[in-house]
């Protein structure tokens, strides 16, 4: 929240942020001076470069102004020359802006530490941008561009920024946070660090070339701890060197005081870099196995056969649906062909033509037969992929295919979803409203009548509320059963929903027809069904409609239908009804509101 509050500039939260900027400039500023050698023109590390950068990053170019306050208080108290604090301010925020548009624009992470490429580009950044800043520093303050105090400068701002940037930008990212339970771990090397470093620059070790012994604890801790650590150790090894070799102590010491210099900043350089392209390429590689991992996981979940082959097609690996298909293990197919799986059914000119597709295009798919290990022959869909190295070369290809059996049974699952009711089979409303529009068409262009009837079960909701719902659901399996006993395999018999059922005869002569038909339902009904043994009692009620006599249309057809359904439901139930236009009026006034509840 507190990033966001600076990014958004708000009000008294960034003038808060300004000041700790402008706080943490200022004391990186003192440390750097007290780490100089009293004869040097220049600090060994400049780390306010470093802590503007990282601040930038984090907390947005809403910042500029806490560096600026920062670059100019310090020197300010310390009675810096007028010409040095004109520069400060505009020269340490021009060079961090500069800086941090560069990285943004170059590196892809958020954050420059996770990759070898943006380390390098962010390294180069620093330098290209660095450079004119420590020029127009050695002129302002005396010195030449091409003067021996040149390299210094440049230095030390590369080396501020390197040394402290990615110490920052470690601890203010979780990101970064080394795996749980190796605080410890991380506290402990540190303090190991701080003593070795102690003695190797200005101890007992300080009269050997032992200072690279300290890598040894920067690829433990990038290992180990990753960011956090080795970004805490290169800074705790940067500080230690920089206080031993600028009083005279240690292994870098040399006779001319710019070559100590360099080679102090030389050091910490090439420490701090060995120990972030460490990092990045362990970051790298661990990234690399981790697609790996998720690439076999989904190889071996998917629910498709997959075979891959060397580029002499012998079998490399195989996933589980492989071997549910073909009934082989991957122990028994591992260095053998696909002509394995052969079964007989094409001749050689399929498979010529199959891979000069193949060495032309890359792929082929199509319908192949092929031979389970229990002889069976089965039909698939294949597809074969060549996958080439960066030259062209073929190094393995991969076969993908399914069982087109299988799919023919998931494709009719999904029609039988979609179109039919789960509980009963019968087609549902969608299917119902399909087929009645088809044999209306039909109707039309044969003049031929059509009858729909619309039921609803008598008696049902006191069966549900004394048993249960899980005997209605019987019952009511009982029952469609039993509605297509009575009609023919022509018709249609569907479950709108509930309790209510519509059955279409397709081809009728008159209303003698769909009478029979409702006569031999409610006679059906009559008799008391036996389910889970308990003897269940029923009626029906029955509207009847026909086409074209009593409607135009199917909604009107099956408005008027259950309009006369109602109308036997008010005679005493368990009776039918033909359609008759005054019970439209009833069934508008009574009917509508439960129409309107069903939906």
């Amino acid at each position: 929240m507190a990033a966001h509050s600076v990014r958004q500039g708000h009000g008294a939260g960034l003038l808060v942020w300004w000041g700790a900027v402008a706080a943490g400039y200022g004391a990186l500023t003192l440390l750097s001076l007290f780490l100089a050698a009293p004869q040097a023109a220049v600090a060994p590390f400049w780390l306010p470069a470093g802590f503007g950068l990282a601040a930038v990053l984090q907390l947005g170019y809403r910042v500029w102004p806490g560096i600026a306050l920062g670059a100019m208080l310090t020197p300010l108290l310390l009675g810096a020359v007028p010409t040095v604090l004109a520069w400060l301010a505009p020269g340490a925020v021009a060079e961090t802006l500069a800086a941090a548009w560069l990285i943004r624009r170059w590196v892809q992470s958020a954050v420059p530490l996770n990759h070898i490429t943006d380390i390098m580009r962010a390294i180069l950044a620093v330098a290209l941008v660095t450079l004119p800043v420590a020029v127009t520093e050695c002129v302002l303050t005396g010195g030449a561009a091409d003067g021996p105090a040149l390299p210094e400068w440049w230095l030390a701002n590369i080396g501020g920024v390197l040394l402290f940037a990615p110490f920052a930008l470690a601890w203010a990212n979780r990101t970064y946070a080394p795996p749980a339970g190796r605080g410890g771990e991380l506290a402990l090397l540190a303090v190991v660090v701080v003593l070795t470093s102690d003695q190797v620059f200005g101890g007992t070790l300080a009269s050997g070339s032992l200072e690279f012994i300290l890598l040894v604890f920067f690829i433990w801790a990038a290992l180990r701890l990753e960011v956090r650590g080795m970004t805490t150790l290169t800074l705790i090894t940067g500080l230690v060197a920089a206080y031993h070799t600028g009083r005279g102590h240690g292994p870098l010491i040399a006779p001319d005081e710019l070559v100590t210099q360099l080679t102090l900043q030389g050091f910490a350089v090439i420490s701090t870099v060995t120990g972030l392209i460490l990092i990045a390429a362990t970051h790298e590689r661990r990234e690399a196995l981790e697609e790996l991992q998720l690439a076999a996981k989904v190889i071996d979940n998917t629910p498709d056969g997959v075979m891959i082959t060397d580029a002499d097609l012998h079998i490399r690996s195989v996933n589980p649906a492989f071997s549910a298909t073909t009934g082989y293990s991957e122990a028994e197919v591992l260095g053998q062909t696909p002509h394995l799986l052969a079964s007989g059914r094409h001749e050689a000119a399929f498979y010529q033509a199959m891979w000069r597709q193949i060495e032309q295009d890359g792929r082929w798919q199509g319908e192949i037969w092929n031979r389970r290990k229990n002889g069976e022959i089965y039909l698939e869909w294949l597809n074969i992929i060549a996958i080439r190295d960066a030259q062209g070369k073929v190094l393995h290809y991969a076969g993908i295919f399914s069982d087109i059996v299988t799919q023919e049974h998931v494709r009719q699952r999904l029609h039988s979803l979609a179109y039919y009711d789960a509980l009963t089979d019968l087609p549902n409303r969608e299917l119902f409203h399909d087929r009645l529009y088809n044999a209306l068409v039909q109707v039309r262009r044969e003049r031929h009548q059509l009858a729909l009837l619309f039921l609803d079960v008598d008696h049902f909701k006191p069966i549900n509320d004394t048993h249960g719902h899980a005997m209605g659901d019987r019952l009511l399996r009982v029952l469609a059963d039993e509605l297509r006993q009575c009609v023919r395999e022509s018709d249609t018999v569907a479950r709108l929903g509930g309790d209510e059922f519509t059955i279409l005869l397709a081809r009728v002569s008159g209303e003698a027809d769909a009478v029979q038909v409702a006569g031999k339902i409610i006679a059906a009904f009559a008799r008391p069904f036996q389910v889970a043994g308990h003897a269940l009692s029923v009626g029906v009620s029955i509207g009847i409609a026909l086409f074209p006599d009593d409607a135009a249309d199917e909604v009107t057809l099956l408005r008027n239908a259950d309009a006369a359904m109602y109308a036997a439901k008010q005679a005493g139930r368990n009776n039918y009804q033909r359609y008759r236009p005054h019970m439209a009026a009833l069934f508008s006034a009574e009917r509508c509101p439960e129409m309107t509840r069903r939906g």
